[in-house]
């Protein structure tokens, strides 16, 4: 018997949650009839940033589907398979896999040791993507060019697929095939699936050809000083006088002026080019962004971006210092969505044996529609929230009410509060805001007063 493990790319930007948007639970224990019920979270050392224990985090999502995924290691349940099949797993870890940037992985349970190949590898330092690419096959294959960079210390090919009988060939820029026993070569065959290290990869155009049925996922990882730090949306916030840019609250609004904000590690990059690009890895179009901070250990720009109508990931192209292409995916999956939630919240402190309402709006851009609330938290704040649903009309708005009550007895810590709320009827939409409170005593003579 088989089971899924979910290789999961993270990165600081994300505003992140469990798998409660798609009703995943988490694993409470092995059934001795199922082999790997993994679903691992692997995340991307260089692009994480911890968080930080003072910080509540209030997460709205919008929509029937937000795939997101933890930032520390977490296992889940998954369905178990026969020992010549590749699936089927849950659909909750294959979204978090697509919108995370991850690949999921269809383990029988004498490959779990083995799975650990991509654990491995993914967790080195400065560790970016190079490509991420998912399709069905309809007869023809497909083919990628992966761009190779002469700082390129070492890249990892992930493979996998769902139907049995799939195959991947890779082949270096001279053109000889990499196979077991290739120099510098770490093959790992699966029963659905390839990972393939190369140290010291051959600068230049890598091939790779994926032939079969069903669907795959292909991902290449690099270790290399040339990574993403981050890619996010921005908006211009702050006192007048004192504006500046801000991370936005969850998706871009499909329709809507969006400022996009990328920083990278660029000291040894001669050229940048920026694009969007789609879940099958293709270019979807061009960007026009401007630098902002010259600094080639973070190299800044900012530009305005048209959404296009499918989701999307920030990559950039160029010549390295050497002159030899290079390529860099940001993991996240952005998509415009028709529903914003605006934080309200009037505080940023809460204190012990205190209770606060804290309030968020949200804006309907698209038909008229219900959306189902549901709010929780880690810790247990949460004592009641109204509305249960919201109807709003086009370009309407309501008013969502949470409210949170602190223990009398209490230390200071962090929380996550998190609220879903799913569209009932029409296309689904997604969203999320996030409101960073610190749950802490006041001063003694402040408390006196």
């Amino acid at each position: 018997m088989g089971g899924a493990a979910c290789q999961s790319g993270m990165k600081e930007s994300l505003d992140v949650t469990s798998s409660i948007c798609d009703g995943a639970q988490p694993f409470q224990g092995r059934n001795s009839r199922n082999a790997a019920t993994l679903s691992t979270m692997i995340p991307k050392p260089v692009q994480i940033r911890a968080a930080r224990g003072r910080a509540l985090a209030a997460l709205i999502c919008l929509g029937s589907a937000a795939a997101l995924a933890q930032q520390i290691p977490q296992i889940n349940r998954s369905h178990s398979f026969g020992p010549d099949q590749c699936g089927p797993a849950d659909p909750a870890y294959i979204k978090t896999a697509n919108e995370t940037g991850g690949v999921p992985l269809f383990l029988q349970r004498s490959e779990v040791a083995k799975s650990f190949h991509v654990v491995r590898e993914s967790t080195r330092e400065n560790v970016a993507t190079v490509l991420w690419a998912s399709a069905k096959l309809a007869g023809a294959g497909q083919s990628f060019e992966v761009p190779v960079d002469s700082v390129t210390e070492r890249i990892t090919f992930t493979f996998s697929v769902d139907t049995k009988g799939t195959k991947l060939v890779l082949r270096q820029p001279s053109g000889q095939e990499v196979v077991a026993g290739s120099p510098g070569t770490e093959d790992t065959e699966l029963n659905c699936g390839r990972v393939i290290t190369v140290v010291k990869p051959q600068a230049g155009m890598w091939h790779a050809e994926v032939t079969g049925t069903g669907t795959f996922w292909i991902e290449a990882q690099a270790q290399s000083e040339i990574y993403f730090i981050k890619a996010e949306f921005v908006e211009l916030r702050g006192r007048p006088g004192h504006e500046g840019f801000f991370k936005i609250n969850g998706q871009p609004i499909a329709g809507q002026p969006a400022t996009l904000q990328v920083s990278m590690s660029a000291t040894q990059v001669e050229t940048t080019e920026f694009e969007l690009v789609n879940t099958k890895g293709e270019a979807l179009e061009k960007l026009h962004l401007k630098t902002i901070d010259h600094d080639r250990e973070f190299l800044e720009l900012t530009g305005e971006v048209k959404l296009p109508d499918q989701p999307f990931r920030i990559a950039v192209t160029g010549r390295d210092a050497k002159g030899m292409p290079y390529q860099r995916f940001d993991s996240p999956l952005f998509h415009g969505e028709s529903v914003q939630v605006v934080p309200k919240v009037s505080f940023d402190e809460i204190a012990p044996g205190e209770k606060r309402t804290g309030e968020f709006e949200v804006r309907n851009f698209g038909p008229a529609r219900t959306f189902k609330v549901t709010v929780t938290d880690a810790r247990k704040l949460v004592s009641s929230f109204e509305p249960k649903e919201l109807t709003l009309p086009t370009h309407g708005s309501g008013t969502l009410k949470v409210q949170l009550a602190v223990p009398a007895r209490t230390t200071n810590f962090g929380d996550d509060l998190v609220v879903v709320v799913a569209s009932t009827s029409g296309a689904p939409t997604t969203n999320s805001a996030i409101v960073h409170l610190l749950v802490a005593s006041k001063p003694e003579a402040e408390g006196q007063r």
